[in-house]
């Protein structure tokens, strides 16, 4: 089963294009529907709240909120003409303090989110992929700057630690994971204790298998570097089109902190990332 209903969200011209050109592709390599969530984040009553800005300044900046928003609207609508996939828009002007909680709604029946790697020149992006990993609960392929949607069929290269985020990573992953020619399964410095230590990753291994994947065990010492600078290596040396990868943080206080190694990877990564948490 692939994926059916992939969902974007374009907040700003500066990261629309990238995402929404690899969702678009995502969509017909996998016969989806495309949700195309349209948001402007109104920081306006926050800093009213902080810095007890006036009415009158307040309200100019929710006007030039929704202003932003349809204009993109209007830009939306033009990409799209042609297009054969099924896809929706839906547009809103979203306060900072509940944006989680609105994407939690909007994304509650969605099986991918795809959006710009964060880290680039968009602040808004890590606070997006943070609240639909984190509180929304969805998957999100994250897409650097002209690399594309990842190649179905190509190669994957899957960052394995026995752990909970790793196996819903890999969950999410299985539409590119029983298509691509080959999945290695990348453990770095394999644990002395867990439930295959005897085998490294032979578990993971029989379950892609038997979802009619071609799974490869890849040991690797770490020898340099951090965890993540290790799984860029194995995904440049394999040709890989796709990095898959549990999502590691916490959230505190409804705001949720990517660990280190989760944020190098999203700073580093050359090609499409898939996380989930």
């Amino acid at each position: 089963m692939g994926y059916k209903i992939i969902a974007t969200i374009l907040t700003g011209m500066n990261t629309a294009k990238d995402a929404l050109d690899a969702a678009i592709k995502l969509a017909e390599d996998t016969d989806a529907h495309l949700d195309i969530h349209v948001i402007t984040i109104n920081q306006s009553s926050l800093a009213y709240d902080l810095s007890g800005m006036s009415t009158p300044v307040v309200a100019a900046q929710t006007r030039d909120a929704i202003e932003e928003r349809e204009q993109l609207e209007d830009w939306v609508q033009t990409r799209m003409q042609g297009e054969v996939v099924r896809w929706s828009m839906q547009a809103a002007m979203v306060q900072s303090l509940v944006l989680g909680n609105y994407l939690a709604e909007k994304l509650r029946f969605s099986d991918l989110v795809v959006l710009g790697r964060p880290y680039q020149d968009d602040l808004e992006l890590a606070g997006l992929v943070e609240n639909c990993m984190f509180i929304a609960g969805c998957p999100v392929l994250m897409i650097p700057k002209g690399a594309g949607a990842p190649a179905m069929g190509g190669n994957v290269v899957l960052g394995w630690n026995d752990g909970t985020e790793a196996l819903s990573a890999t969950r999410a992953a299985l539409p590119f994971l029983r298509r691509a020619a080959e999945t290695d399964i990348c453990i770095i410095d394999p644990p002395t204790q867990g439930h295959d230590q005897s085998d490294p990753g032979s578990g993971m291994a029989q379950f892609l298998t038997r979802h009619g994947a071609t799974p490869v065990i890849k040991l690797i010492a770490k020898t340099e570097g951090n965890v993540a600078d290790t799984l860029l290596r194995c995904a440049r040396d394999s040709g890989a089109a796709l990095i898959v990868s549990g999502a590691y943080g916490h959230s505190r206080l409804r705001e949720a902190v990517f660990g280190g190694t989760t944020r190098s990877l999203l700073e580093n990564a050359e090609v499409p990332i898939l996380m989930a948490r």
